[in-house]
């Protein structure tokens, strides 16, 4: 009974400890995450950090992220000393009583000596036992705390799912019918509203219209990044989501603005997620995106490695080899999200070329600013606060003076004068 008395103590001892430890560990694994996370976003950006001669101030916000760490790592060491103290006492104080009566038993002649040795030796290896036992619960909690937001990534629910499973014949032939989306991290402030827009296969379509309007929402929609709120989305009269998902995209392919191209060689950013794609699938459309020409003068051909995101590539390089990315599956429909706006005049002249050439024989999206690229479209959509205000071609919508359109275009041209003179 006497190696039992402490138990309850210390059973008690260890859950309060073990539900603080479980506390703990994840306010420290949140500490670790928001430190890492702002040393690579500083180290990414370290150009622009150097530009404003920030250094120091990074430098400053990564200690206080630190301190932030060290701060709940002494609270958790503090917290495991005391209870190794109290687990540590309470064996040795057990033990200490064990021993002053049995001696007093033996002294009196009411127990013998071995039967105190065999009863010491027992009373020790059971009790290492029970206060292994309460370590391992201890751990268990840290390791419950640690590991709660890996748990609850893996346990989250997709807010839609991608379970199409149609495989059509695809002309290019797009649909929003009565669409209207907001985005989830702002559910009160709508991005499309009641928008009806169609655009038939084999056109090329320009999306114009002031920053924020909603150009780039009508993209992700027809990438099926996210679901509309109301109304819905046709390809080939066909609902997007009940098409499937690798066929999808496949036949939908896009060229962003900030195209990302992964650290590997040329050749493997061009098939990237495109195993079906031979040799000379690659190459041609390489060669239809102009990327042919200065991956030859490259030492290593294809196989250049292009570096972390690019790195070793220039802006108009990475742009035409993610149109070369796109190309190689031969989509039915491809979508342009301001693919020539961050290039100097010499790389959009190339890439305006390979755009010329793919836009052959498929609808094409474009989002543009610039007059150059948008006036050759079939039709221009004019989009302005989610909103279809003005669709036709370039020369029927510069008749509406009173339009959107005709206010956008000569503002431009004013712009390029002033910069002119």
């Amino acid at each position: 009974m006497v190696t039992f008395i402490a138990v309850p103590f210390v059973a008690f001892v260890t859950k309060v400890y073990s539900k603080f430890y479980d506390k703990i560990s994840e306010n420290l694994q949140q500490t670790i995450a928001d430190a890492n996370n702002m040393a690579e976003e500083v180290i990414s950006t370290m150009r622009t950090v150097r530009s404003f001669a920030c250094e120091k101030r990074e430098q400053k916000r990564f200690e206080n992220l630190l301190s932030s760490t060290l701060s709940v790592n002494r609270k958790r060491a503090l917290a495991y000393m005391g209870y190794t103290w109290n687990n540590e006492f309470c064996d040795n104080a057990i033990l200490i009583a064990v021993l002053a009566y049995g001696g007093h038993l033996v002294l009196t002649g009411k127990m013998g000596k071995e039967q105190l040795i065999t009863f010491l030796l027992y009373q020790m290896q059971l009790g290492e036992n029970l206060y292994n036992l309460s370590y391992v619960m201890s751990g268990l909690m840290e390791a419950v705390g640690a590991s709660r937001k890996v748990f609850n990534l893996m346990n989250r629910k997709p807010q839609f799912e991608l379970d199409g499973v149609k495989k059509p014949h695809v002309n290019g032939n797009i649909t929003f019918s009565h669409v209207g989306f907001t985005y989830p991290t702002r559910p009160n402030n709508p991005v499309l509203k009641d928008l009806t827009l169609n655009i038939k296969a084999g056109e090329t379509v320009a999306l114009v219209g002031p920053s924020g309007g909603g150009k780039s929402s009508i993209v992700s929609l027809i990438e099926h990044f996210y679901e509309p709120n109301e109304g819905t989305i046709t390809l080939d009269g066909m609902h997007i989501k009940d098409i499937n998902h690798i066929y999808y995209h496949q036949k939908v392919a896009l060229v962003a603005q900030e195209p990302v191209l992964y650290n590997g060689s040329v050749r493997h950013n061009i098939l990237y997620g495109c195993d079906f794609a031979t040799e000379d699938d690659m190459l041609n459309a390489a060669k239809m995106a102009n990327v042919h020409g200065f991956v030859m003068e490259l030492e290593k051909g294809y196989d250049t490695n292009c570096g972390e995101k690019g790195v070793q590539m220039s802006g108009g390089q990475k742009q035409r080899i993610a149109i070369a990315r796109a190309l190689v599956r031969n989509p039915a429909v491809l979508i342009l999200d301001e693919a020539t706006s961050a290039l100097d005049t010499e790389s959009e002249s190339l890439v305006q070329q390979a755009l010329s050439r793919c836009a052959q024989e498929r609808t094409v999206i474009i989002i543009a600013h610039r007059l150059s690229t948008i006036e050759k479209a079939s039709k221009i959509a004019v989009i302005v606060k989610g909103q279809l205000v003005q669709m036709g071609a370039h020369d029927e919508l510069m008749l509406d003076t009173d339009g959107m359109y005709y206010s956008l275009v000569s503002r431009q041209m004013l712009n390029a004068k002033v910069g002119d003179e």
